[in-house]
C-alpha cells in the first residue's frame, strides 16, 4: 500500500439492544433512588418536630414550703409525677457526663441515631436470641419521652423514632436535647427529671451533685423499677460502679477521681413523707390541682414555721382523751404572728391519718359555735359606743324581752354575783352581764363589728342571732376567731389572716381601723386579770402564769365545743377541743378542756419565762389613765 494511501475507515460494533436497555434502566433506577433519597430527607427536614411537646408545661410539680423554704408537701404534676424543670446550666456537669457515658457515649458525634450501636445491638440479638434496647440514643429516648410516650414497641415505631430523632436534632442544639432528656427521664418512685430525683434521693439540688452521686443517679433510668434505691440499693450501687468504670476506661475521669468516687459513701435520704403540715397542705393541694397546668406555681411559700408546726403536731397527738368524761376528744390549734396575722402553725386534728377519729377533718376551718369567746367583742362594741370602762351590771336573774318571748340566760356555775364591773364580768365569763351589754349596744351594732373583725361566717341577719349572739350562738372558724383576737393584739388594726407569702415583695398591707387602741388595751388588760377571773372560777386557774397573758375561753351549748384563745404582742394562739361527729363532751367546759392545751402551747412559745418581763406586754395608749383602780379616757 502506498504511504500516501488514506487509512481504512474505522468501524464500530453496534450495541446489542438488550445491553442498551439495561443501561437505560440502571440510569433510571439510580435517578429514581436518588430522587427518593432526596425526597425522604426533604420530608425529614421539612416536617418540624412539634415545639409544643418540648415545653415544660404540666411537667412541674408544686413544692409547698414553709416560710424558710423547708418542704411541707409536694403536689404532683398533671402527669402525676414529682418533677422540677431545671435548666442544663443548673445541673451538675458530673451528672451530664455520667449520663452520656451511661446512655449514649457518642451523643455529641451522631445526628440522632447511632448506627454502630444499632449494628452491635442486632448482632447481640442474633447471637443470644435476646432483643436489646441499648441502641437508643439520648435523642431517641427524648423522642420516646415526648412524642411516642404511649406508642407500642414495634419495628415501624423504632424506624419512626429514628426519623423523629433526626428532626429533633435539626430543631435543637445538643445541649438543649440534653436538657429535655434530663428533665423528662424517669428515675423511679414517681420522680421525673434529675432535679426531683436529686432532692428525693440525696436531699440536694442537682447542681451540687458530686461525681459519686451523679453516677449513682445516672444509672437509675436504665431500669427505674429494678434499680429502685429503696428496694435494691446494692443493685443501684453496682450500676453506679459500672458507670464509673466506663468513664475511667474511656478517659473521662482520672484514676484519683475514679477511686474517690467509688469509695465515697452515699447518703440516701429516707422516702419523703406525705406532708409535714397535712391539713394546710391538703387545702393548698386541692387549690393547686384545680389550676390549669400552665398556671400552677413551681413553689408555694407558706407562712408556716415548720419547727413550731411539728412541735404543735406532736403536742396535740400526745393528748390522751378521757373517754369516761368527754368521749374521744379531738383538738385543733392555730398560731398567728400577732403583728402580721400570718399563720405560723396550723394543726387541724390530733392525728391526720387517724380515720377512726375523723382525723382528716380540719378543726381550724370547721364551723362551730364559739360560746363565750365572743364576749370581749361585745364589751368592745359597748366601749366604742362611749360607755366607761368601769361600767357595772347587775348579775341577777333577768328576763330579756325578745320577739320570741322572754330570754332567761344563766351563768355556767348556776350562781349569781350581784353588781359586777365589766372587768369581773369578762374575766369570769358571766353570761347575764354579757347579754345585758349586747342589749344595751344593739345586736346589729355588735354583729357589724364581728364581721369587720373577720368573722364573716356570721352571715345571717341580726334577728337570726338575737341576744344569744353574746353567748356565741353563731358558727365561726377557729382561724377567723384567732384573726379577731390578733386584731385586739394590734390595738384595733385589722389585717386578714394569711398563710401564703406573696411571690414578690408587696406594699405594706393596709390595716383597717376596727377598734380604738384604748378599747383594745383595756380589753386585753381585763383578759389578763387573774383576780377578775377569780370571781367566777376561783384562783389557780390554767391561765395563771409568771407573766401576763390575755386569754379567754368559750363553751358551746351542750358542751359540744371548747375554745381557748390567748394573745401576746408576738403570738395569737387559738385552740378548739371537741368531737368532729358533734357528740357533746359531758360538762367539759373550755376552762378544763381547751385551756390546759393552750397553756402548754404558750409555754412552748415562751420556754423558761419565769418573770413578767420575759413575755412582752402591749404598749399603753397615751390617752388612757388610771382612775379609781380602772382605766379611763383622758
Amino acid at each position: 500500500m502506498s504511504a500516501l494511501a488514506p487509512p481504512a475507515p474505522l468501524t464500530s460494533t453496534p450495541a446489542r439492544p438488550g445491553v442498551r436497555s439495561r443501561s437505560r434502566w440502571a440510569r433510571r433506577l439510580l435517578l429514581g433512588a436518588s430522587l427518593a433519597v432526596i425526597a425522604f430527607f426533604a420530608w425529614v427536614a421539612l416536617v418540624p418536630f412539634p415545639q409544643e411537646l418540648l415545653r415544660p408545661d404540666g411537667h412541674t410539680s408544686t413544692l409547698i414550703v414553709d416560710r424558710h423554704g423547708a418542704l411541707l408537701r409536694e403536689v404532683l404534676s398533671t402527669q402525676e409525677t414529682r418533677a422540677r424543670w431545671t435548666p442544663l446550666a443548673e445541673i451538675s456537669p458530673h451528672l451530664v457526663m455520667a449520663t452520656i457515658h451511661a446512655e449514649d457515649r457518642r451523643f455529641y458525634d451522631h445526628a440522632g441515631s447511632d448506627f454502630a450501636a444499632i449494628v452491635r445491638s442486632l448482632a447481640i440479638a442474633l447471637t443470644t436470641g435476646e432483643p436489646r434496647s441499648g441502641a437508643s440514643t439520648i435523642t431517641q429516648q427524648t423522642v420516646k419521652l415526648t412524642l411516642q410516650r404511649d406508642a407500642p414497641r414495634t419495628l415501624a415505631t423504632k424506624l419512626m423514632e429514628i426519623v423523629w430523632a433526626w428532626r429533633l436534632e435539626l430543631a435543637l442544639e445538643k445541649d438543649a436535647i440534653l436538657e429535655q432528656y434530663l428533665n423528662r427521664v424517669p428515675y423511679g418512685n414517681q420522680l421525673v427529671g434529675a432535679e426531683a430525683a436529686s432532692w428525693m434521693y440525696l436531699g440536694k439540688p442537682a447542681r451540687q451533685l458530686s461525681l459519686a452521686e451523679a453516677s449513682f443517679l445516672a444509672g437509675l433510668p436504665n431500669s427505674p423499677t429494678r434499680l429502685n434505691p429503696y428496694r435494691a440499693l446494692e443493685r443501684a450501687r453496682a450500676r453506679q460502679r459500672w458507670i464509673l468504670d466506663r468513664m475511667y476506661e474511656r478517659g473521662a475521669i482520672d484514676a484519683a477521681s475514679w477511686l474517690a468516687a467509688r469509695a465515697e459513701p452515699l447518703d440516701l435520704q429516707p422516702r419523703r413523707s406525705t406532708s409535714r403540715a397535712p391539713h394546710l397542705g391538703a387545702r393548698l393541694a386541692v387549690a393547686t390541682s384545680a389550676l390549669p397546668a400552665e398556671d400552677r406555681p413551681a413553689t408555694l411559700r407558706t407562712t408556716i414555721d415548720l419547727p413550731l408546726q411539728l412541735d404543735l403536731q406532736r403536742l396535740l397527738a400526745a393528748q390522751t382523751p378521757d373517754d369516761a368524761i368527754a368521749g374521744r376528744m379531738q383538738a385543733a390549734a392555730v398560731v398567728l404572728d400577732t403583728e402580721t396575722s400570718e399563720v405560723l402553725a396550723w394543726v387541724g386534728s390530733r392525728e391526720f391519718r387517724d380515720a377512726a377519729m375523723l382525723g382528716q377533718n380540719d378543726g381550724v376551718t370547721a364551723l362551730r359555735q364559739p360560746g363565750s369567746a365572743l364576749k370581749p367583742f361585745v364589751y368592745g362594741a359597748l366601749f366604742e359606743a362611749g360607755q366607761p370602762y368601769d361600767t357595772t351590771f347587775d348579775d341577777r336573774p333577768t328576763a330579756f324581752a325578745t320577739p320570741s318571748g322572754p330570754y332567761l340566760p344563766e351563768n355556767f356555775d348556776r350562781a349569781f354575783h350581784g353588781v359586777v364591773t365589766v372587768r369581773e364580768a369578762l374575766g369570769s365569763s358571766l353570761n347575764i352581764p354579757a347579754v345585758a351589754a349586747l342589749e344595751r349596744v344593739g345586736v346589729p351594732t355588735a354583729l357589724g363589728l364581728l364581721r369587720r373583725l373577720g368573722l364573716e361566717t356570721l352571715a345571717a341577719d341580726a334577728d337570726h342571732y338575737g341576744l344569744g349572739l353574746a353567748l356565741g350562738n353563731g358558727e365561726v372558724r377557729l382561724l377567723d376567731l384567732a384573726g379577731a383576737y390578733a386584731t385586739l393584739g394590734r390595738l384595733g388594726r385589722h389585717l386578714p389572716v394569711r398563710w401564703l407569702v406573696p411571690d414578690a415583695p408587696a406594699a405594706d398591707r393596709v390595716a383597717a381601723r376596727v377598734l380604738s387602741p384604748e378599747t383594745c388595751f383595756v380589753l386585753l388588760d381585763m383578759l389578763a386579770d387573774d383576780r377578775a377571773r377569780g370571781v367566777g372560777f376561783g384562783l389557780a386557774g390554767p391561765f395563771e402564769l409568771p407573766y401576763r397573758l390575755a386569754a379567754k375561753t368559750g363553751t358551746s351549748s351542750d358542751f359540744r365545743d371548747n375554745w381557748a384563745v390567748a394573745v401576746t404582742p408576738r403570738h395569737t394562739i387559738a385552740v378548739w377541743v371537741g368531737n368532729f361527729d358533734g357528740r357533746p363532751m359531758h360538762r367539759r367546759p373550755g376552762r378544763s378542756g381547751a385551756a390546759p392545751l393552750l397553756r402548754q402551747i404558750v409555754q412552748r412559745l415562751y420556754p423558761g419565762a419565769a418573770d413578767r418581763g420575759a413575755v412582752p406586754w402591749f404598749e399603753l395608749p397615751p390617752t388612757l389613765t388610771r382612775q379609781d383602780g380602772e382605766w379611763a379616757r383622758r
